[in-house]
């Protein structure tokens, strides 16, 4: 039976620096015995199309069986990558697949409290969630129990229960766990331990500082087109680069440190036991009471707002306008083919709603 790994994350554990990392090495790991399908980075379309329902799991997994077992090769893998699998609270959803692979559910585990902090930062930085968007920091940690799936303990037991005993393969977001970064770190998971003929590892989507996170917080970018929302984010990185800002990097208070530490100790015990054949999940330090907490207070006098934020945004995103607006010049002077004709990145059609047919899709030039 050929395997199938499920990259589930989670979140801010590297994920799409390994998804990049993936798509650009797809004939390197296709020599290593190993089928990163479709042409995407991540597979988040056909996740959430069997997740509502769009898409029938059992023939996703025999087109998906088609496609590998087309290379030839009977000792090719499949992995699928996405994070948002970690949201999706019943699991049983995918139980089909175990029917046609033998299922492996790939997770990496991030302390929660450090966790929660990234989260908050990414939810602002994106706004994606209306409802998450906007909220101070106290506010989101007082709802930190939406967050089901960094419950390691129980989130694990769930996969094992839909998969079976051994399915689940888990890492620490820790640097002493993974001295070489997350994507060696995952590929080690998977069982690649030769590192040749891949490209560099290159780390992607990195947090912003606490000050331009709560500059971000006050932005209504949860009201724009995604488009859109690319250039006012790409825009405020580029100003955070140069704002003269407190060292301080961490946001949660130590008694509230102590409270998620508290929640989760007995389950994360567990799970470095069972999993990791350990005594203690993460080893890193809980920072102290010593270690200071950022403010995230923004200038208090309209002068300073203006020279230090608005002023250096205007001009970003002016600069970013400018290059989009090249870039669509580009486009209108290399027309796309017409009909019946493919150009470079085109996809052929595939199994009715599920995205493209082909596995390797070649990048825009």
């Amino acid at each position: 039976m050929r395997r199938l790994y499920l990259h589930v994350g989670v979140h801010r554990t590297g994920t799409t620096s390994i998804q990049r990392f993936l798509r650009a090495n797809f004939d390197v790991l296709l020599q290593k015995g190993y089928l990163f399908p479709f042409g995407v980075a991540r597979h988040n379309q056909v996740v959430s199309r069997m997740r509502d329902g769009a898409m029938d799991v059992t023939e996703f997994a025999e087109d998906l069986l088609r496609r590998v077992e087309s290379r030839g090769d009977g000792r090719t893998s499949v992995i699928l990558s996405d994070e948002d699998m970690s949201n999706i609270e019943d699991f049983s959803i995918f139980s089909p697949l175990k029917k046609i692979f033998d299922v492996k559910v790939v997770v990496s585990l991030r302390r929660q409290d450090l966790w929660l902090e990234s989260w908050f930062f990414q939810n602002l930085k994106w706004q994606w969630n209306p409802s998450l968007s906007h909220l101070t920091f106290a506010e989101f940690f007082a709802r930190r129990r939406e967050f089901h799936w960094i419950d390691y303990a129980a989130r694990l037991a769930h996969y094992e229960a839909v998969f079976g005993p051994g399915s689940v393969i888990a890492g620490v977001f820790e640097k002493a766990d993974m001295p070489e970064g997350p994507i060696d770190a995952f590929l080690r998971m998977v069982g690649i331990s030769d590192m040749a003929g891949f490209g560099p590892m290159l780390h992607s989507n990195s947090s912003m500082s606490p000050l331009m996170t709560e500059f971000i917080r006050q932005l209504p970018l949860d009201a724009m087109a995604g488009p859109d929302r690319r250039l006012f984010e790409k825009a405020c990185g580029e100003v955070d680069a140069k704002l003269v800002k407190e060292d301080a990097k961490l946001i949660m208070p130590y008694d509230q440190r102590l409270v998620v530490q508290a929640d989760y100790a007995a389950g994360n015990r567990l799970v470095a036991q069972k999993y990791l054949g350990r005594d203690e999940l993460f080893h890193d330090p809980l920072p102290g009471p010593q270690d200071a907490v950022a403010t995230m207070a923004l200038p208090d006098k309209s002068a300073d707002l203006m020279r230090d934020f608005v002023a250096p945004m205007v001009h970003a995103l002016a600069a970013q306008m400018a290059e989009a607006r090249s870039e669509e010049a580009a486009k209108a002077q290399h027309p796309l083919p017409g009909p019946g004709q493919r150009g470079p990145g085109q996809r052929r059609p595939g199994l009715k709603g599920q995205g493209p047919k082909n596995d390797r899709v070649r990048p825009r030039t």
